[in-house]
């Protein structure tokens, strides 16, 4: 083909209404592509977060059923983070530095 017959086949009015189109939507519209891929990260970002929360609440899960169900794992908790004690024990608190 001729340089001719190319420019003829683009300067159709069809060819051309379509490459408007296209670059209005791509470039130009309330849903650009900028836009697109903006969103598309952001889904990605609250996606992982979501599965980063789900792993928490699995662990949660986990403290409320040892918590609830089993006996020493209650006593175990409540004398690590709560310093408590029976009527007849001393508990002694030994800091170590880092």
């Amino acid at each position: 083909m001729t340089f001719r017959k190319v420019l003829h086949k683009l300067t159709n009015r069809y060819v051309i209404a379509t490459l408007v189109f296209v670059l209005v939507i791509l470039f130009f519209d309330q849903f650009n592509l900028k836009t697109q891929l903006d969103l598309h990260r952001e889904l990605k970002e609250q996606e992982a977060e979501i599965q980063h929360l789900e792993k928490g609440i699995a662990l949660y899960k986990d403290s409320l059923r040892m918590v609830t169900e089993d006996r020493e794992g209650m006593e175990r908790i409540a004398r690590e983070k709560y310093f408590m004690k029976r009527d007849n024990e001393v508990v002694y608190k030994i800091e170590t530095s880092k």
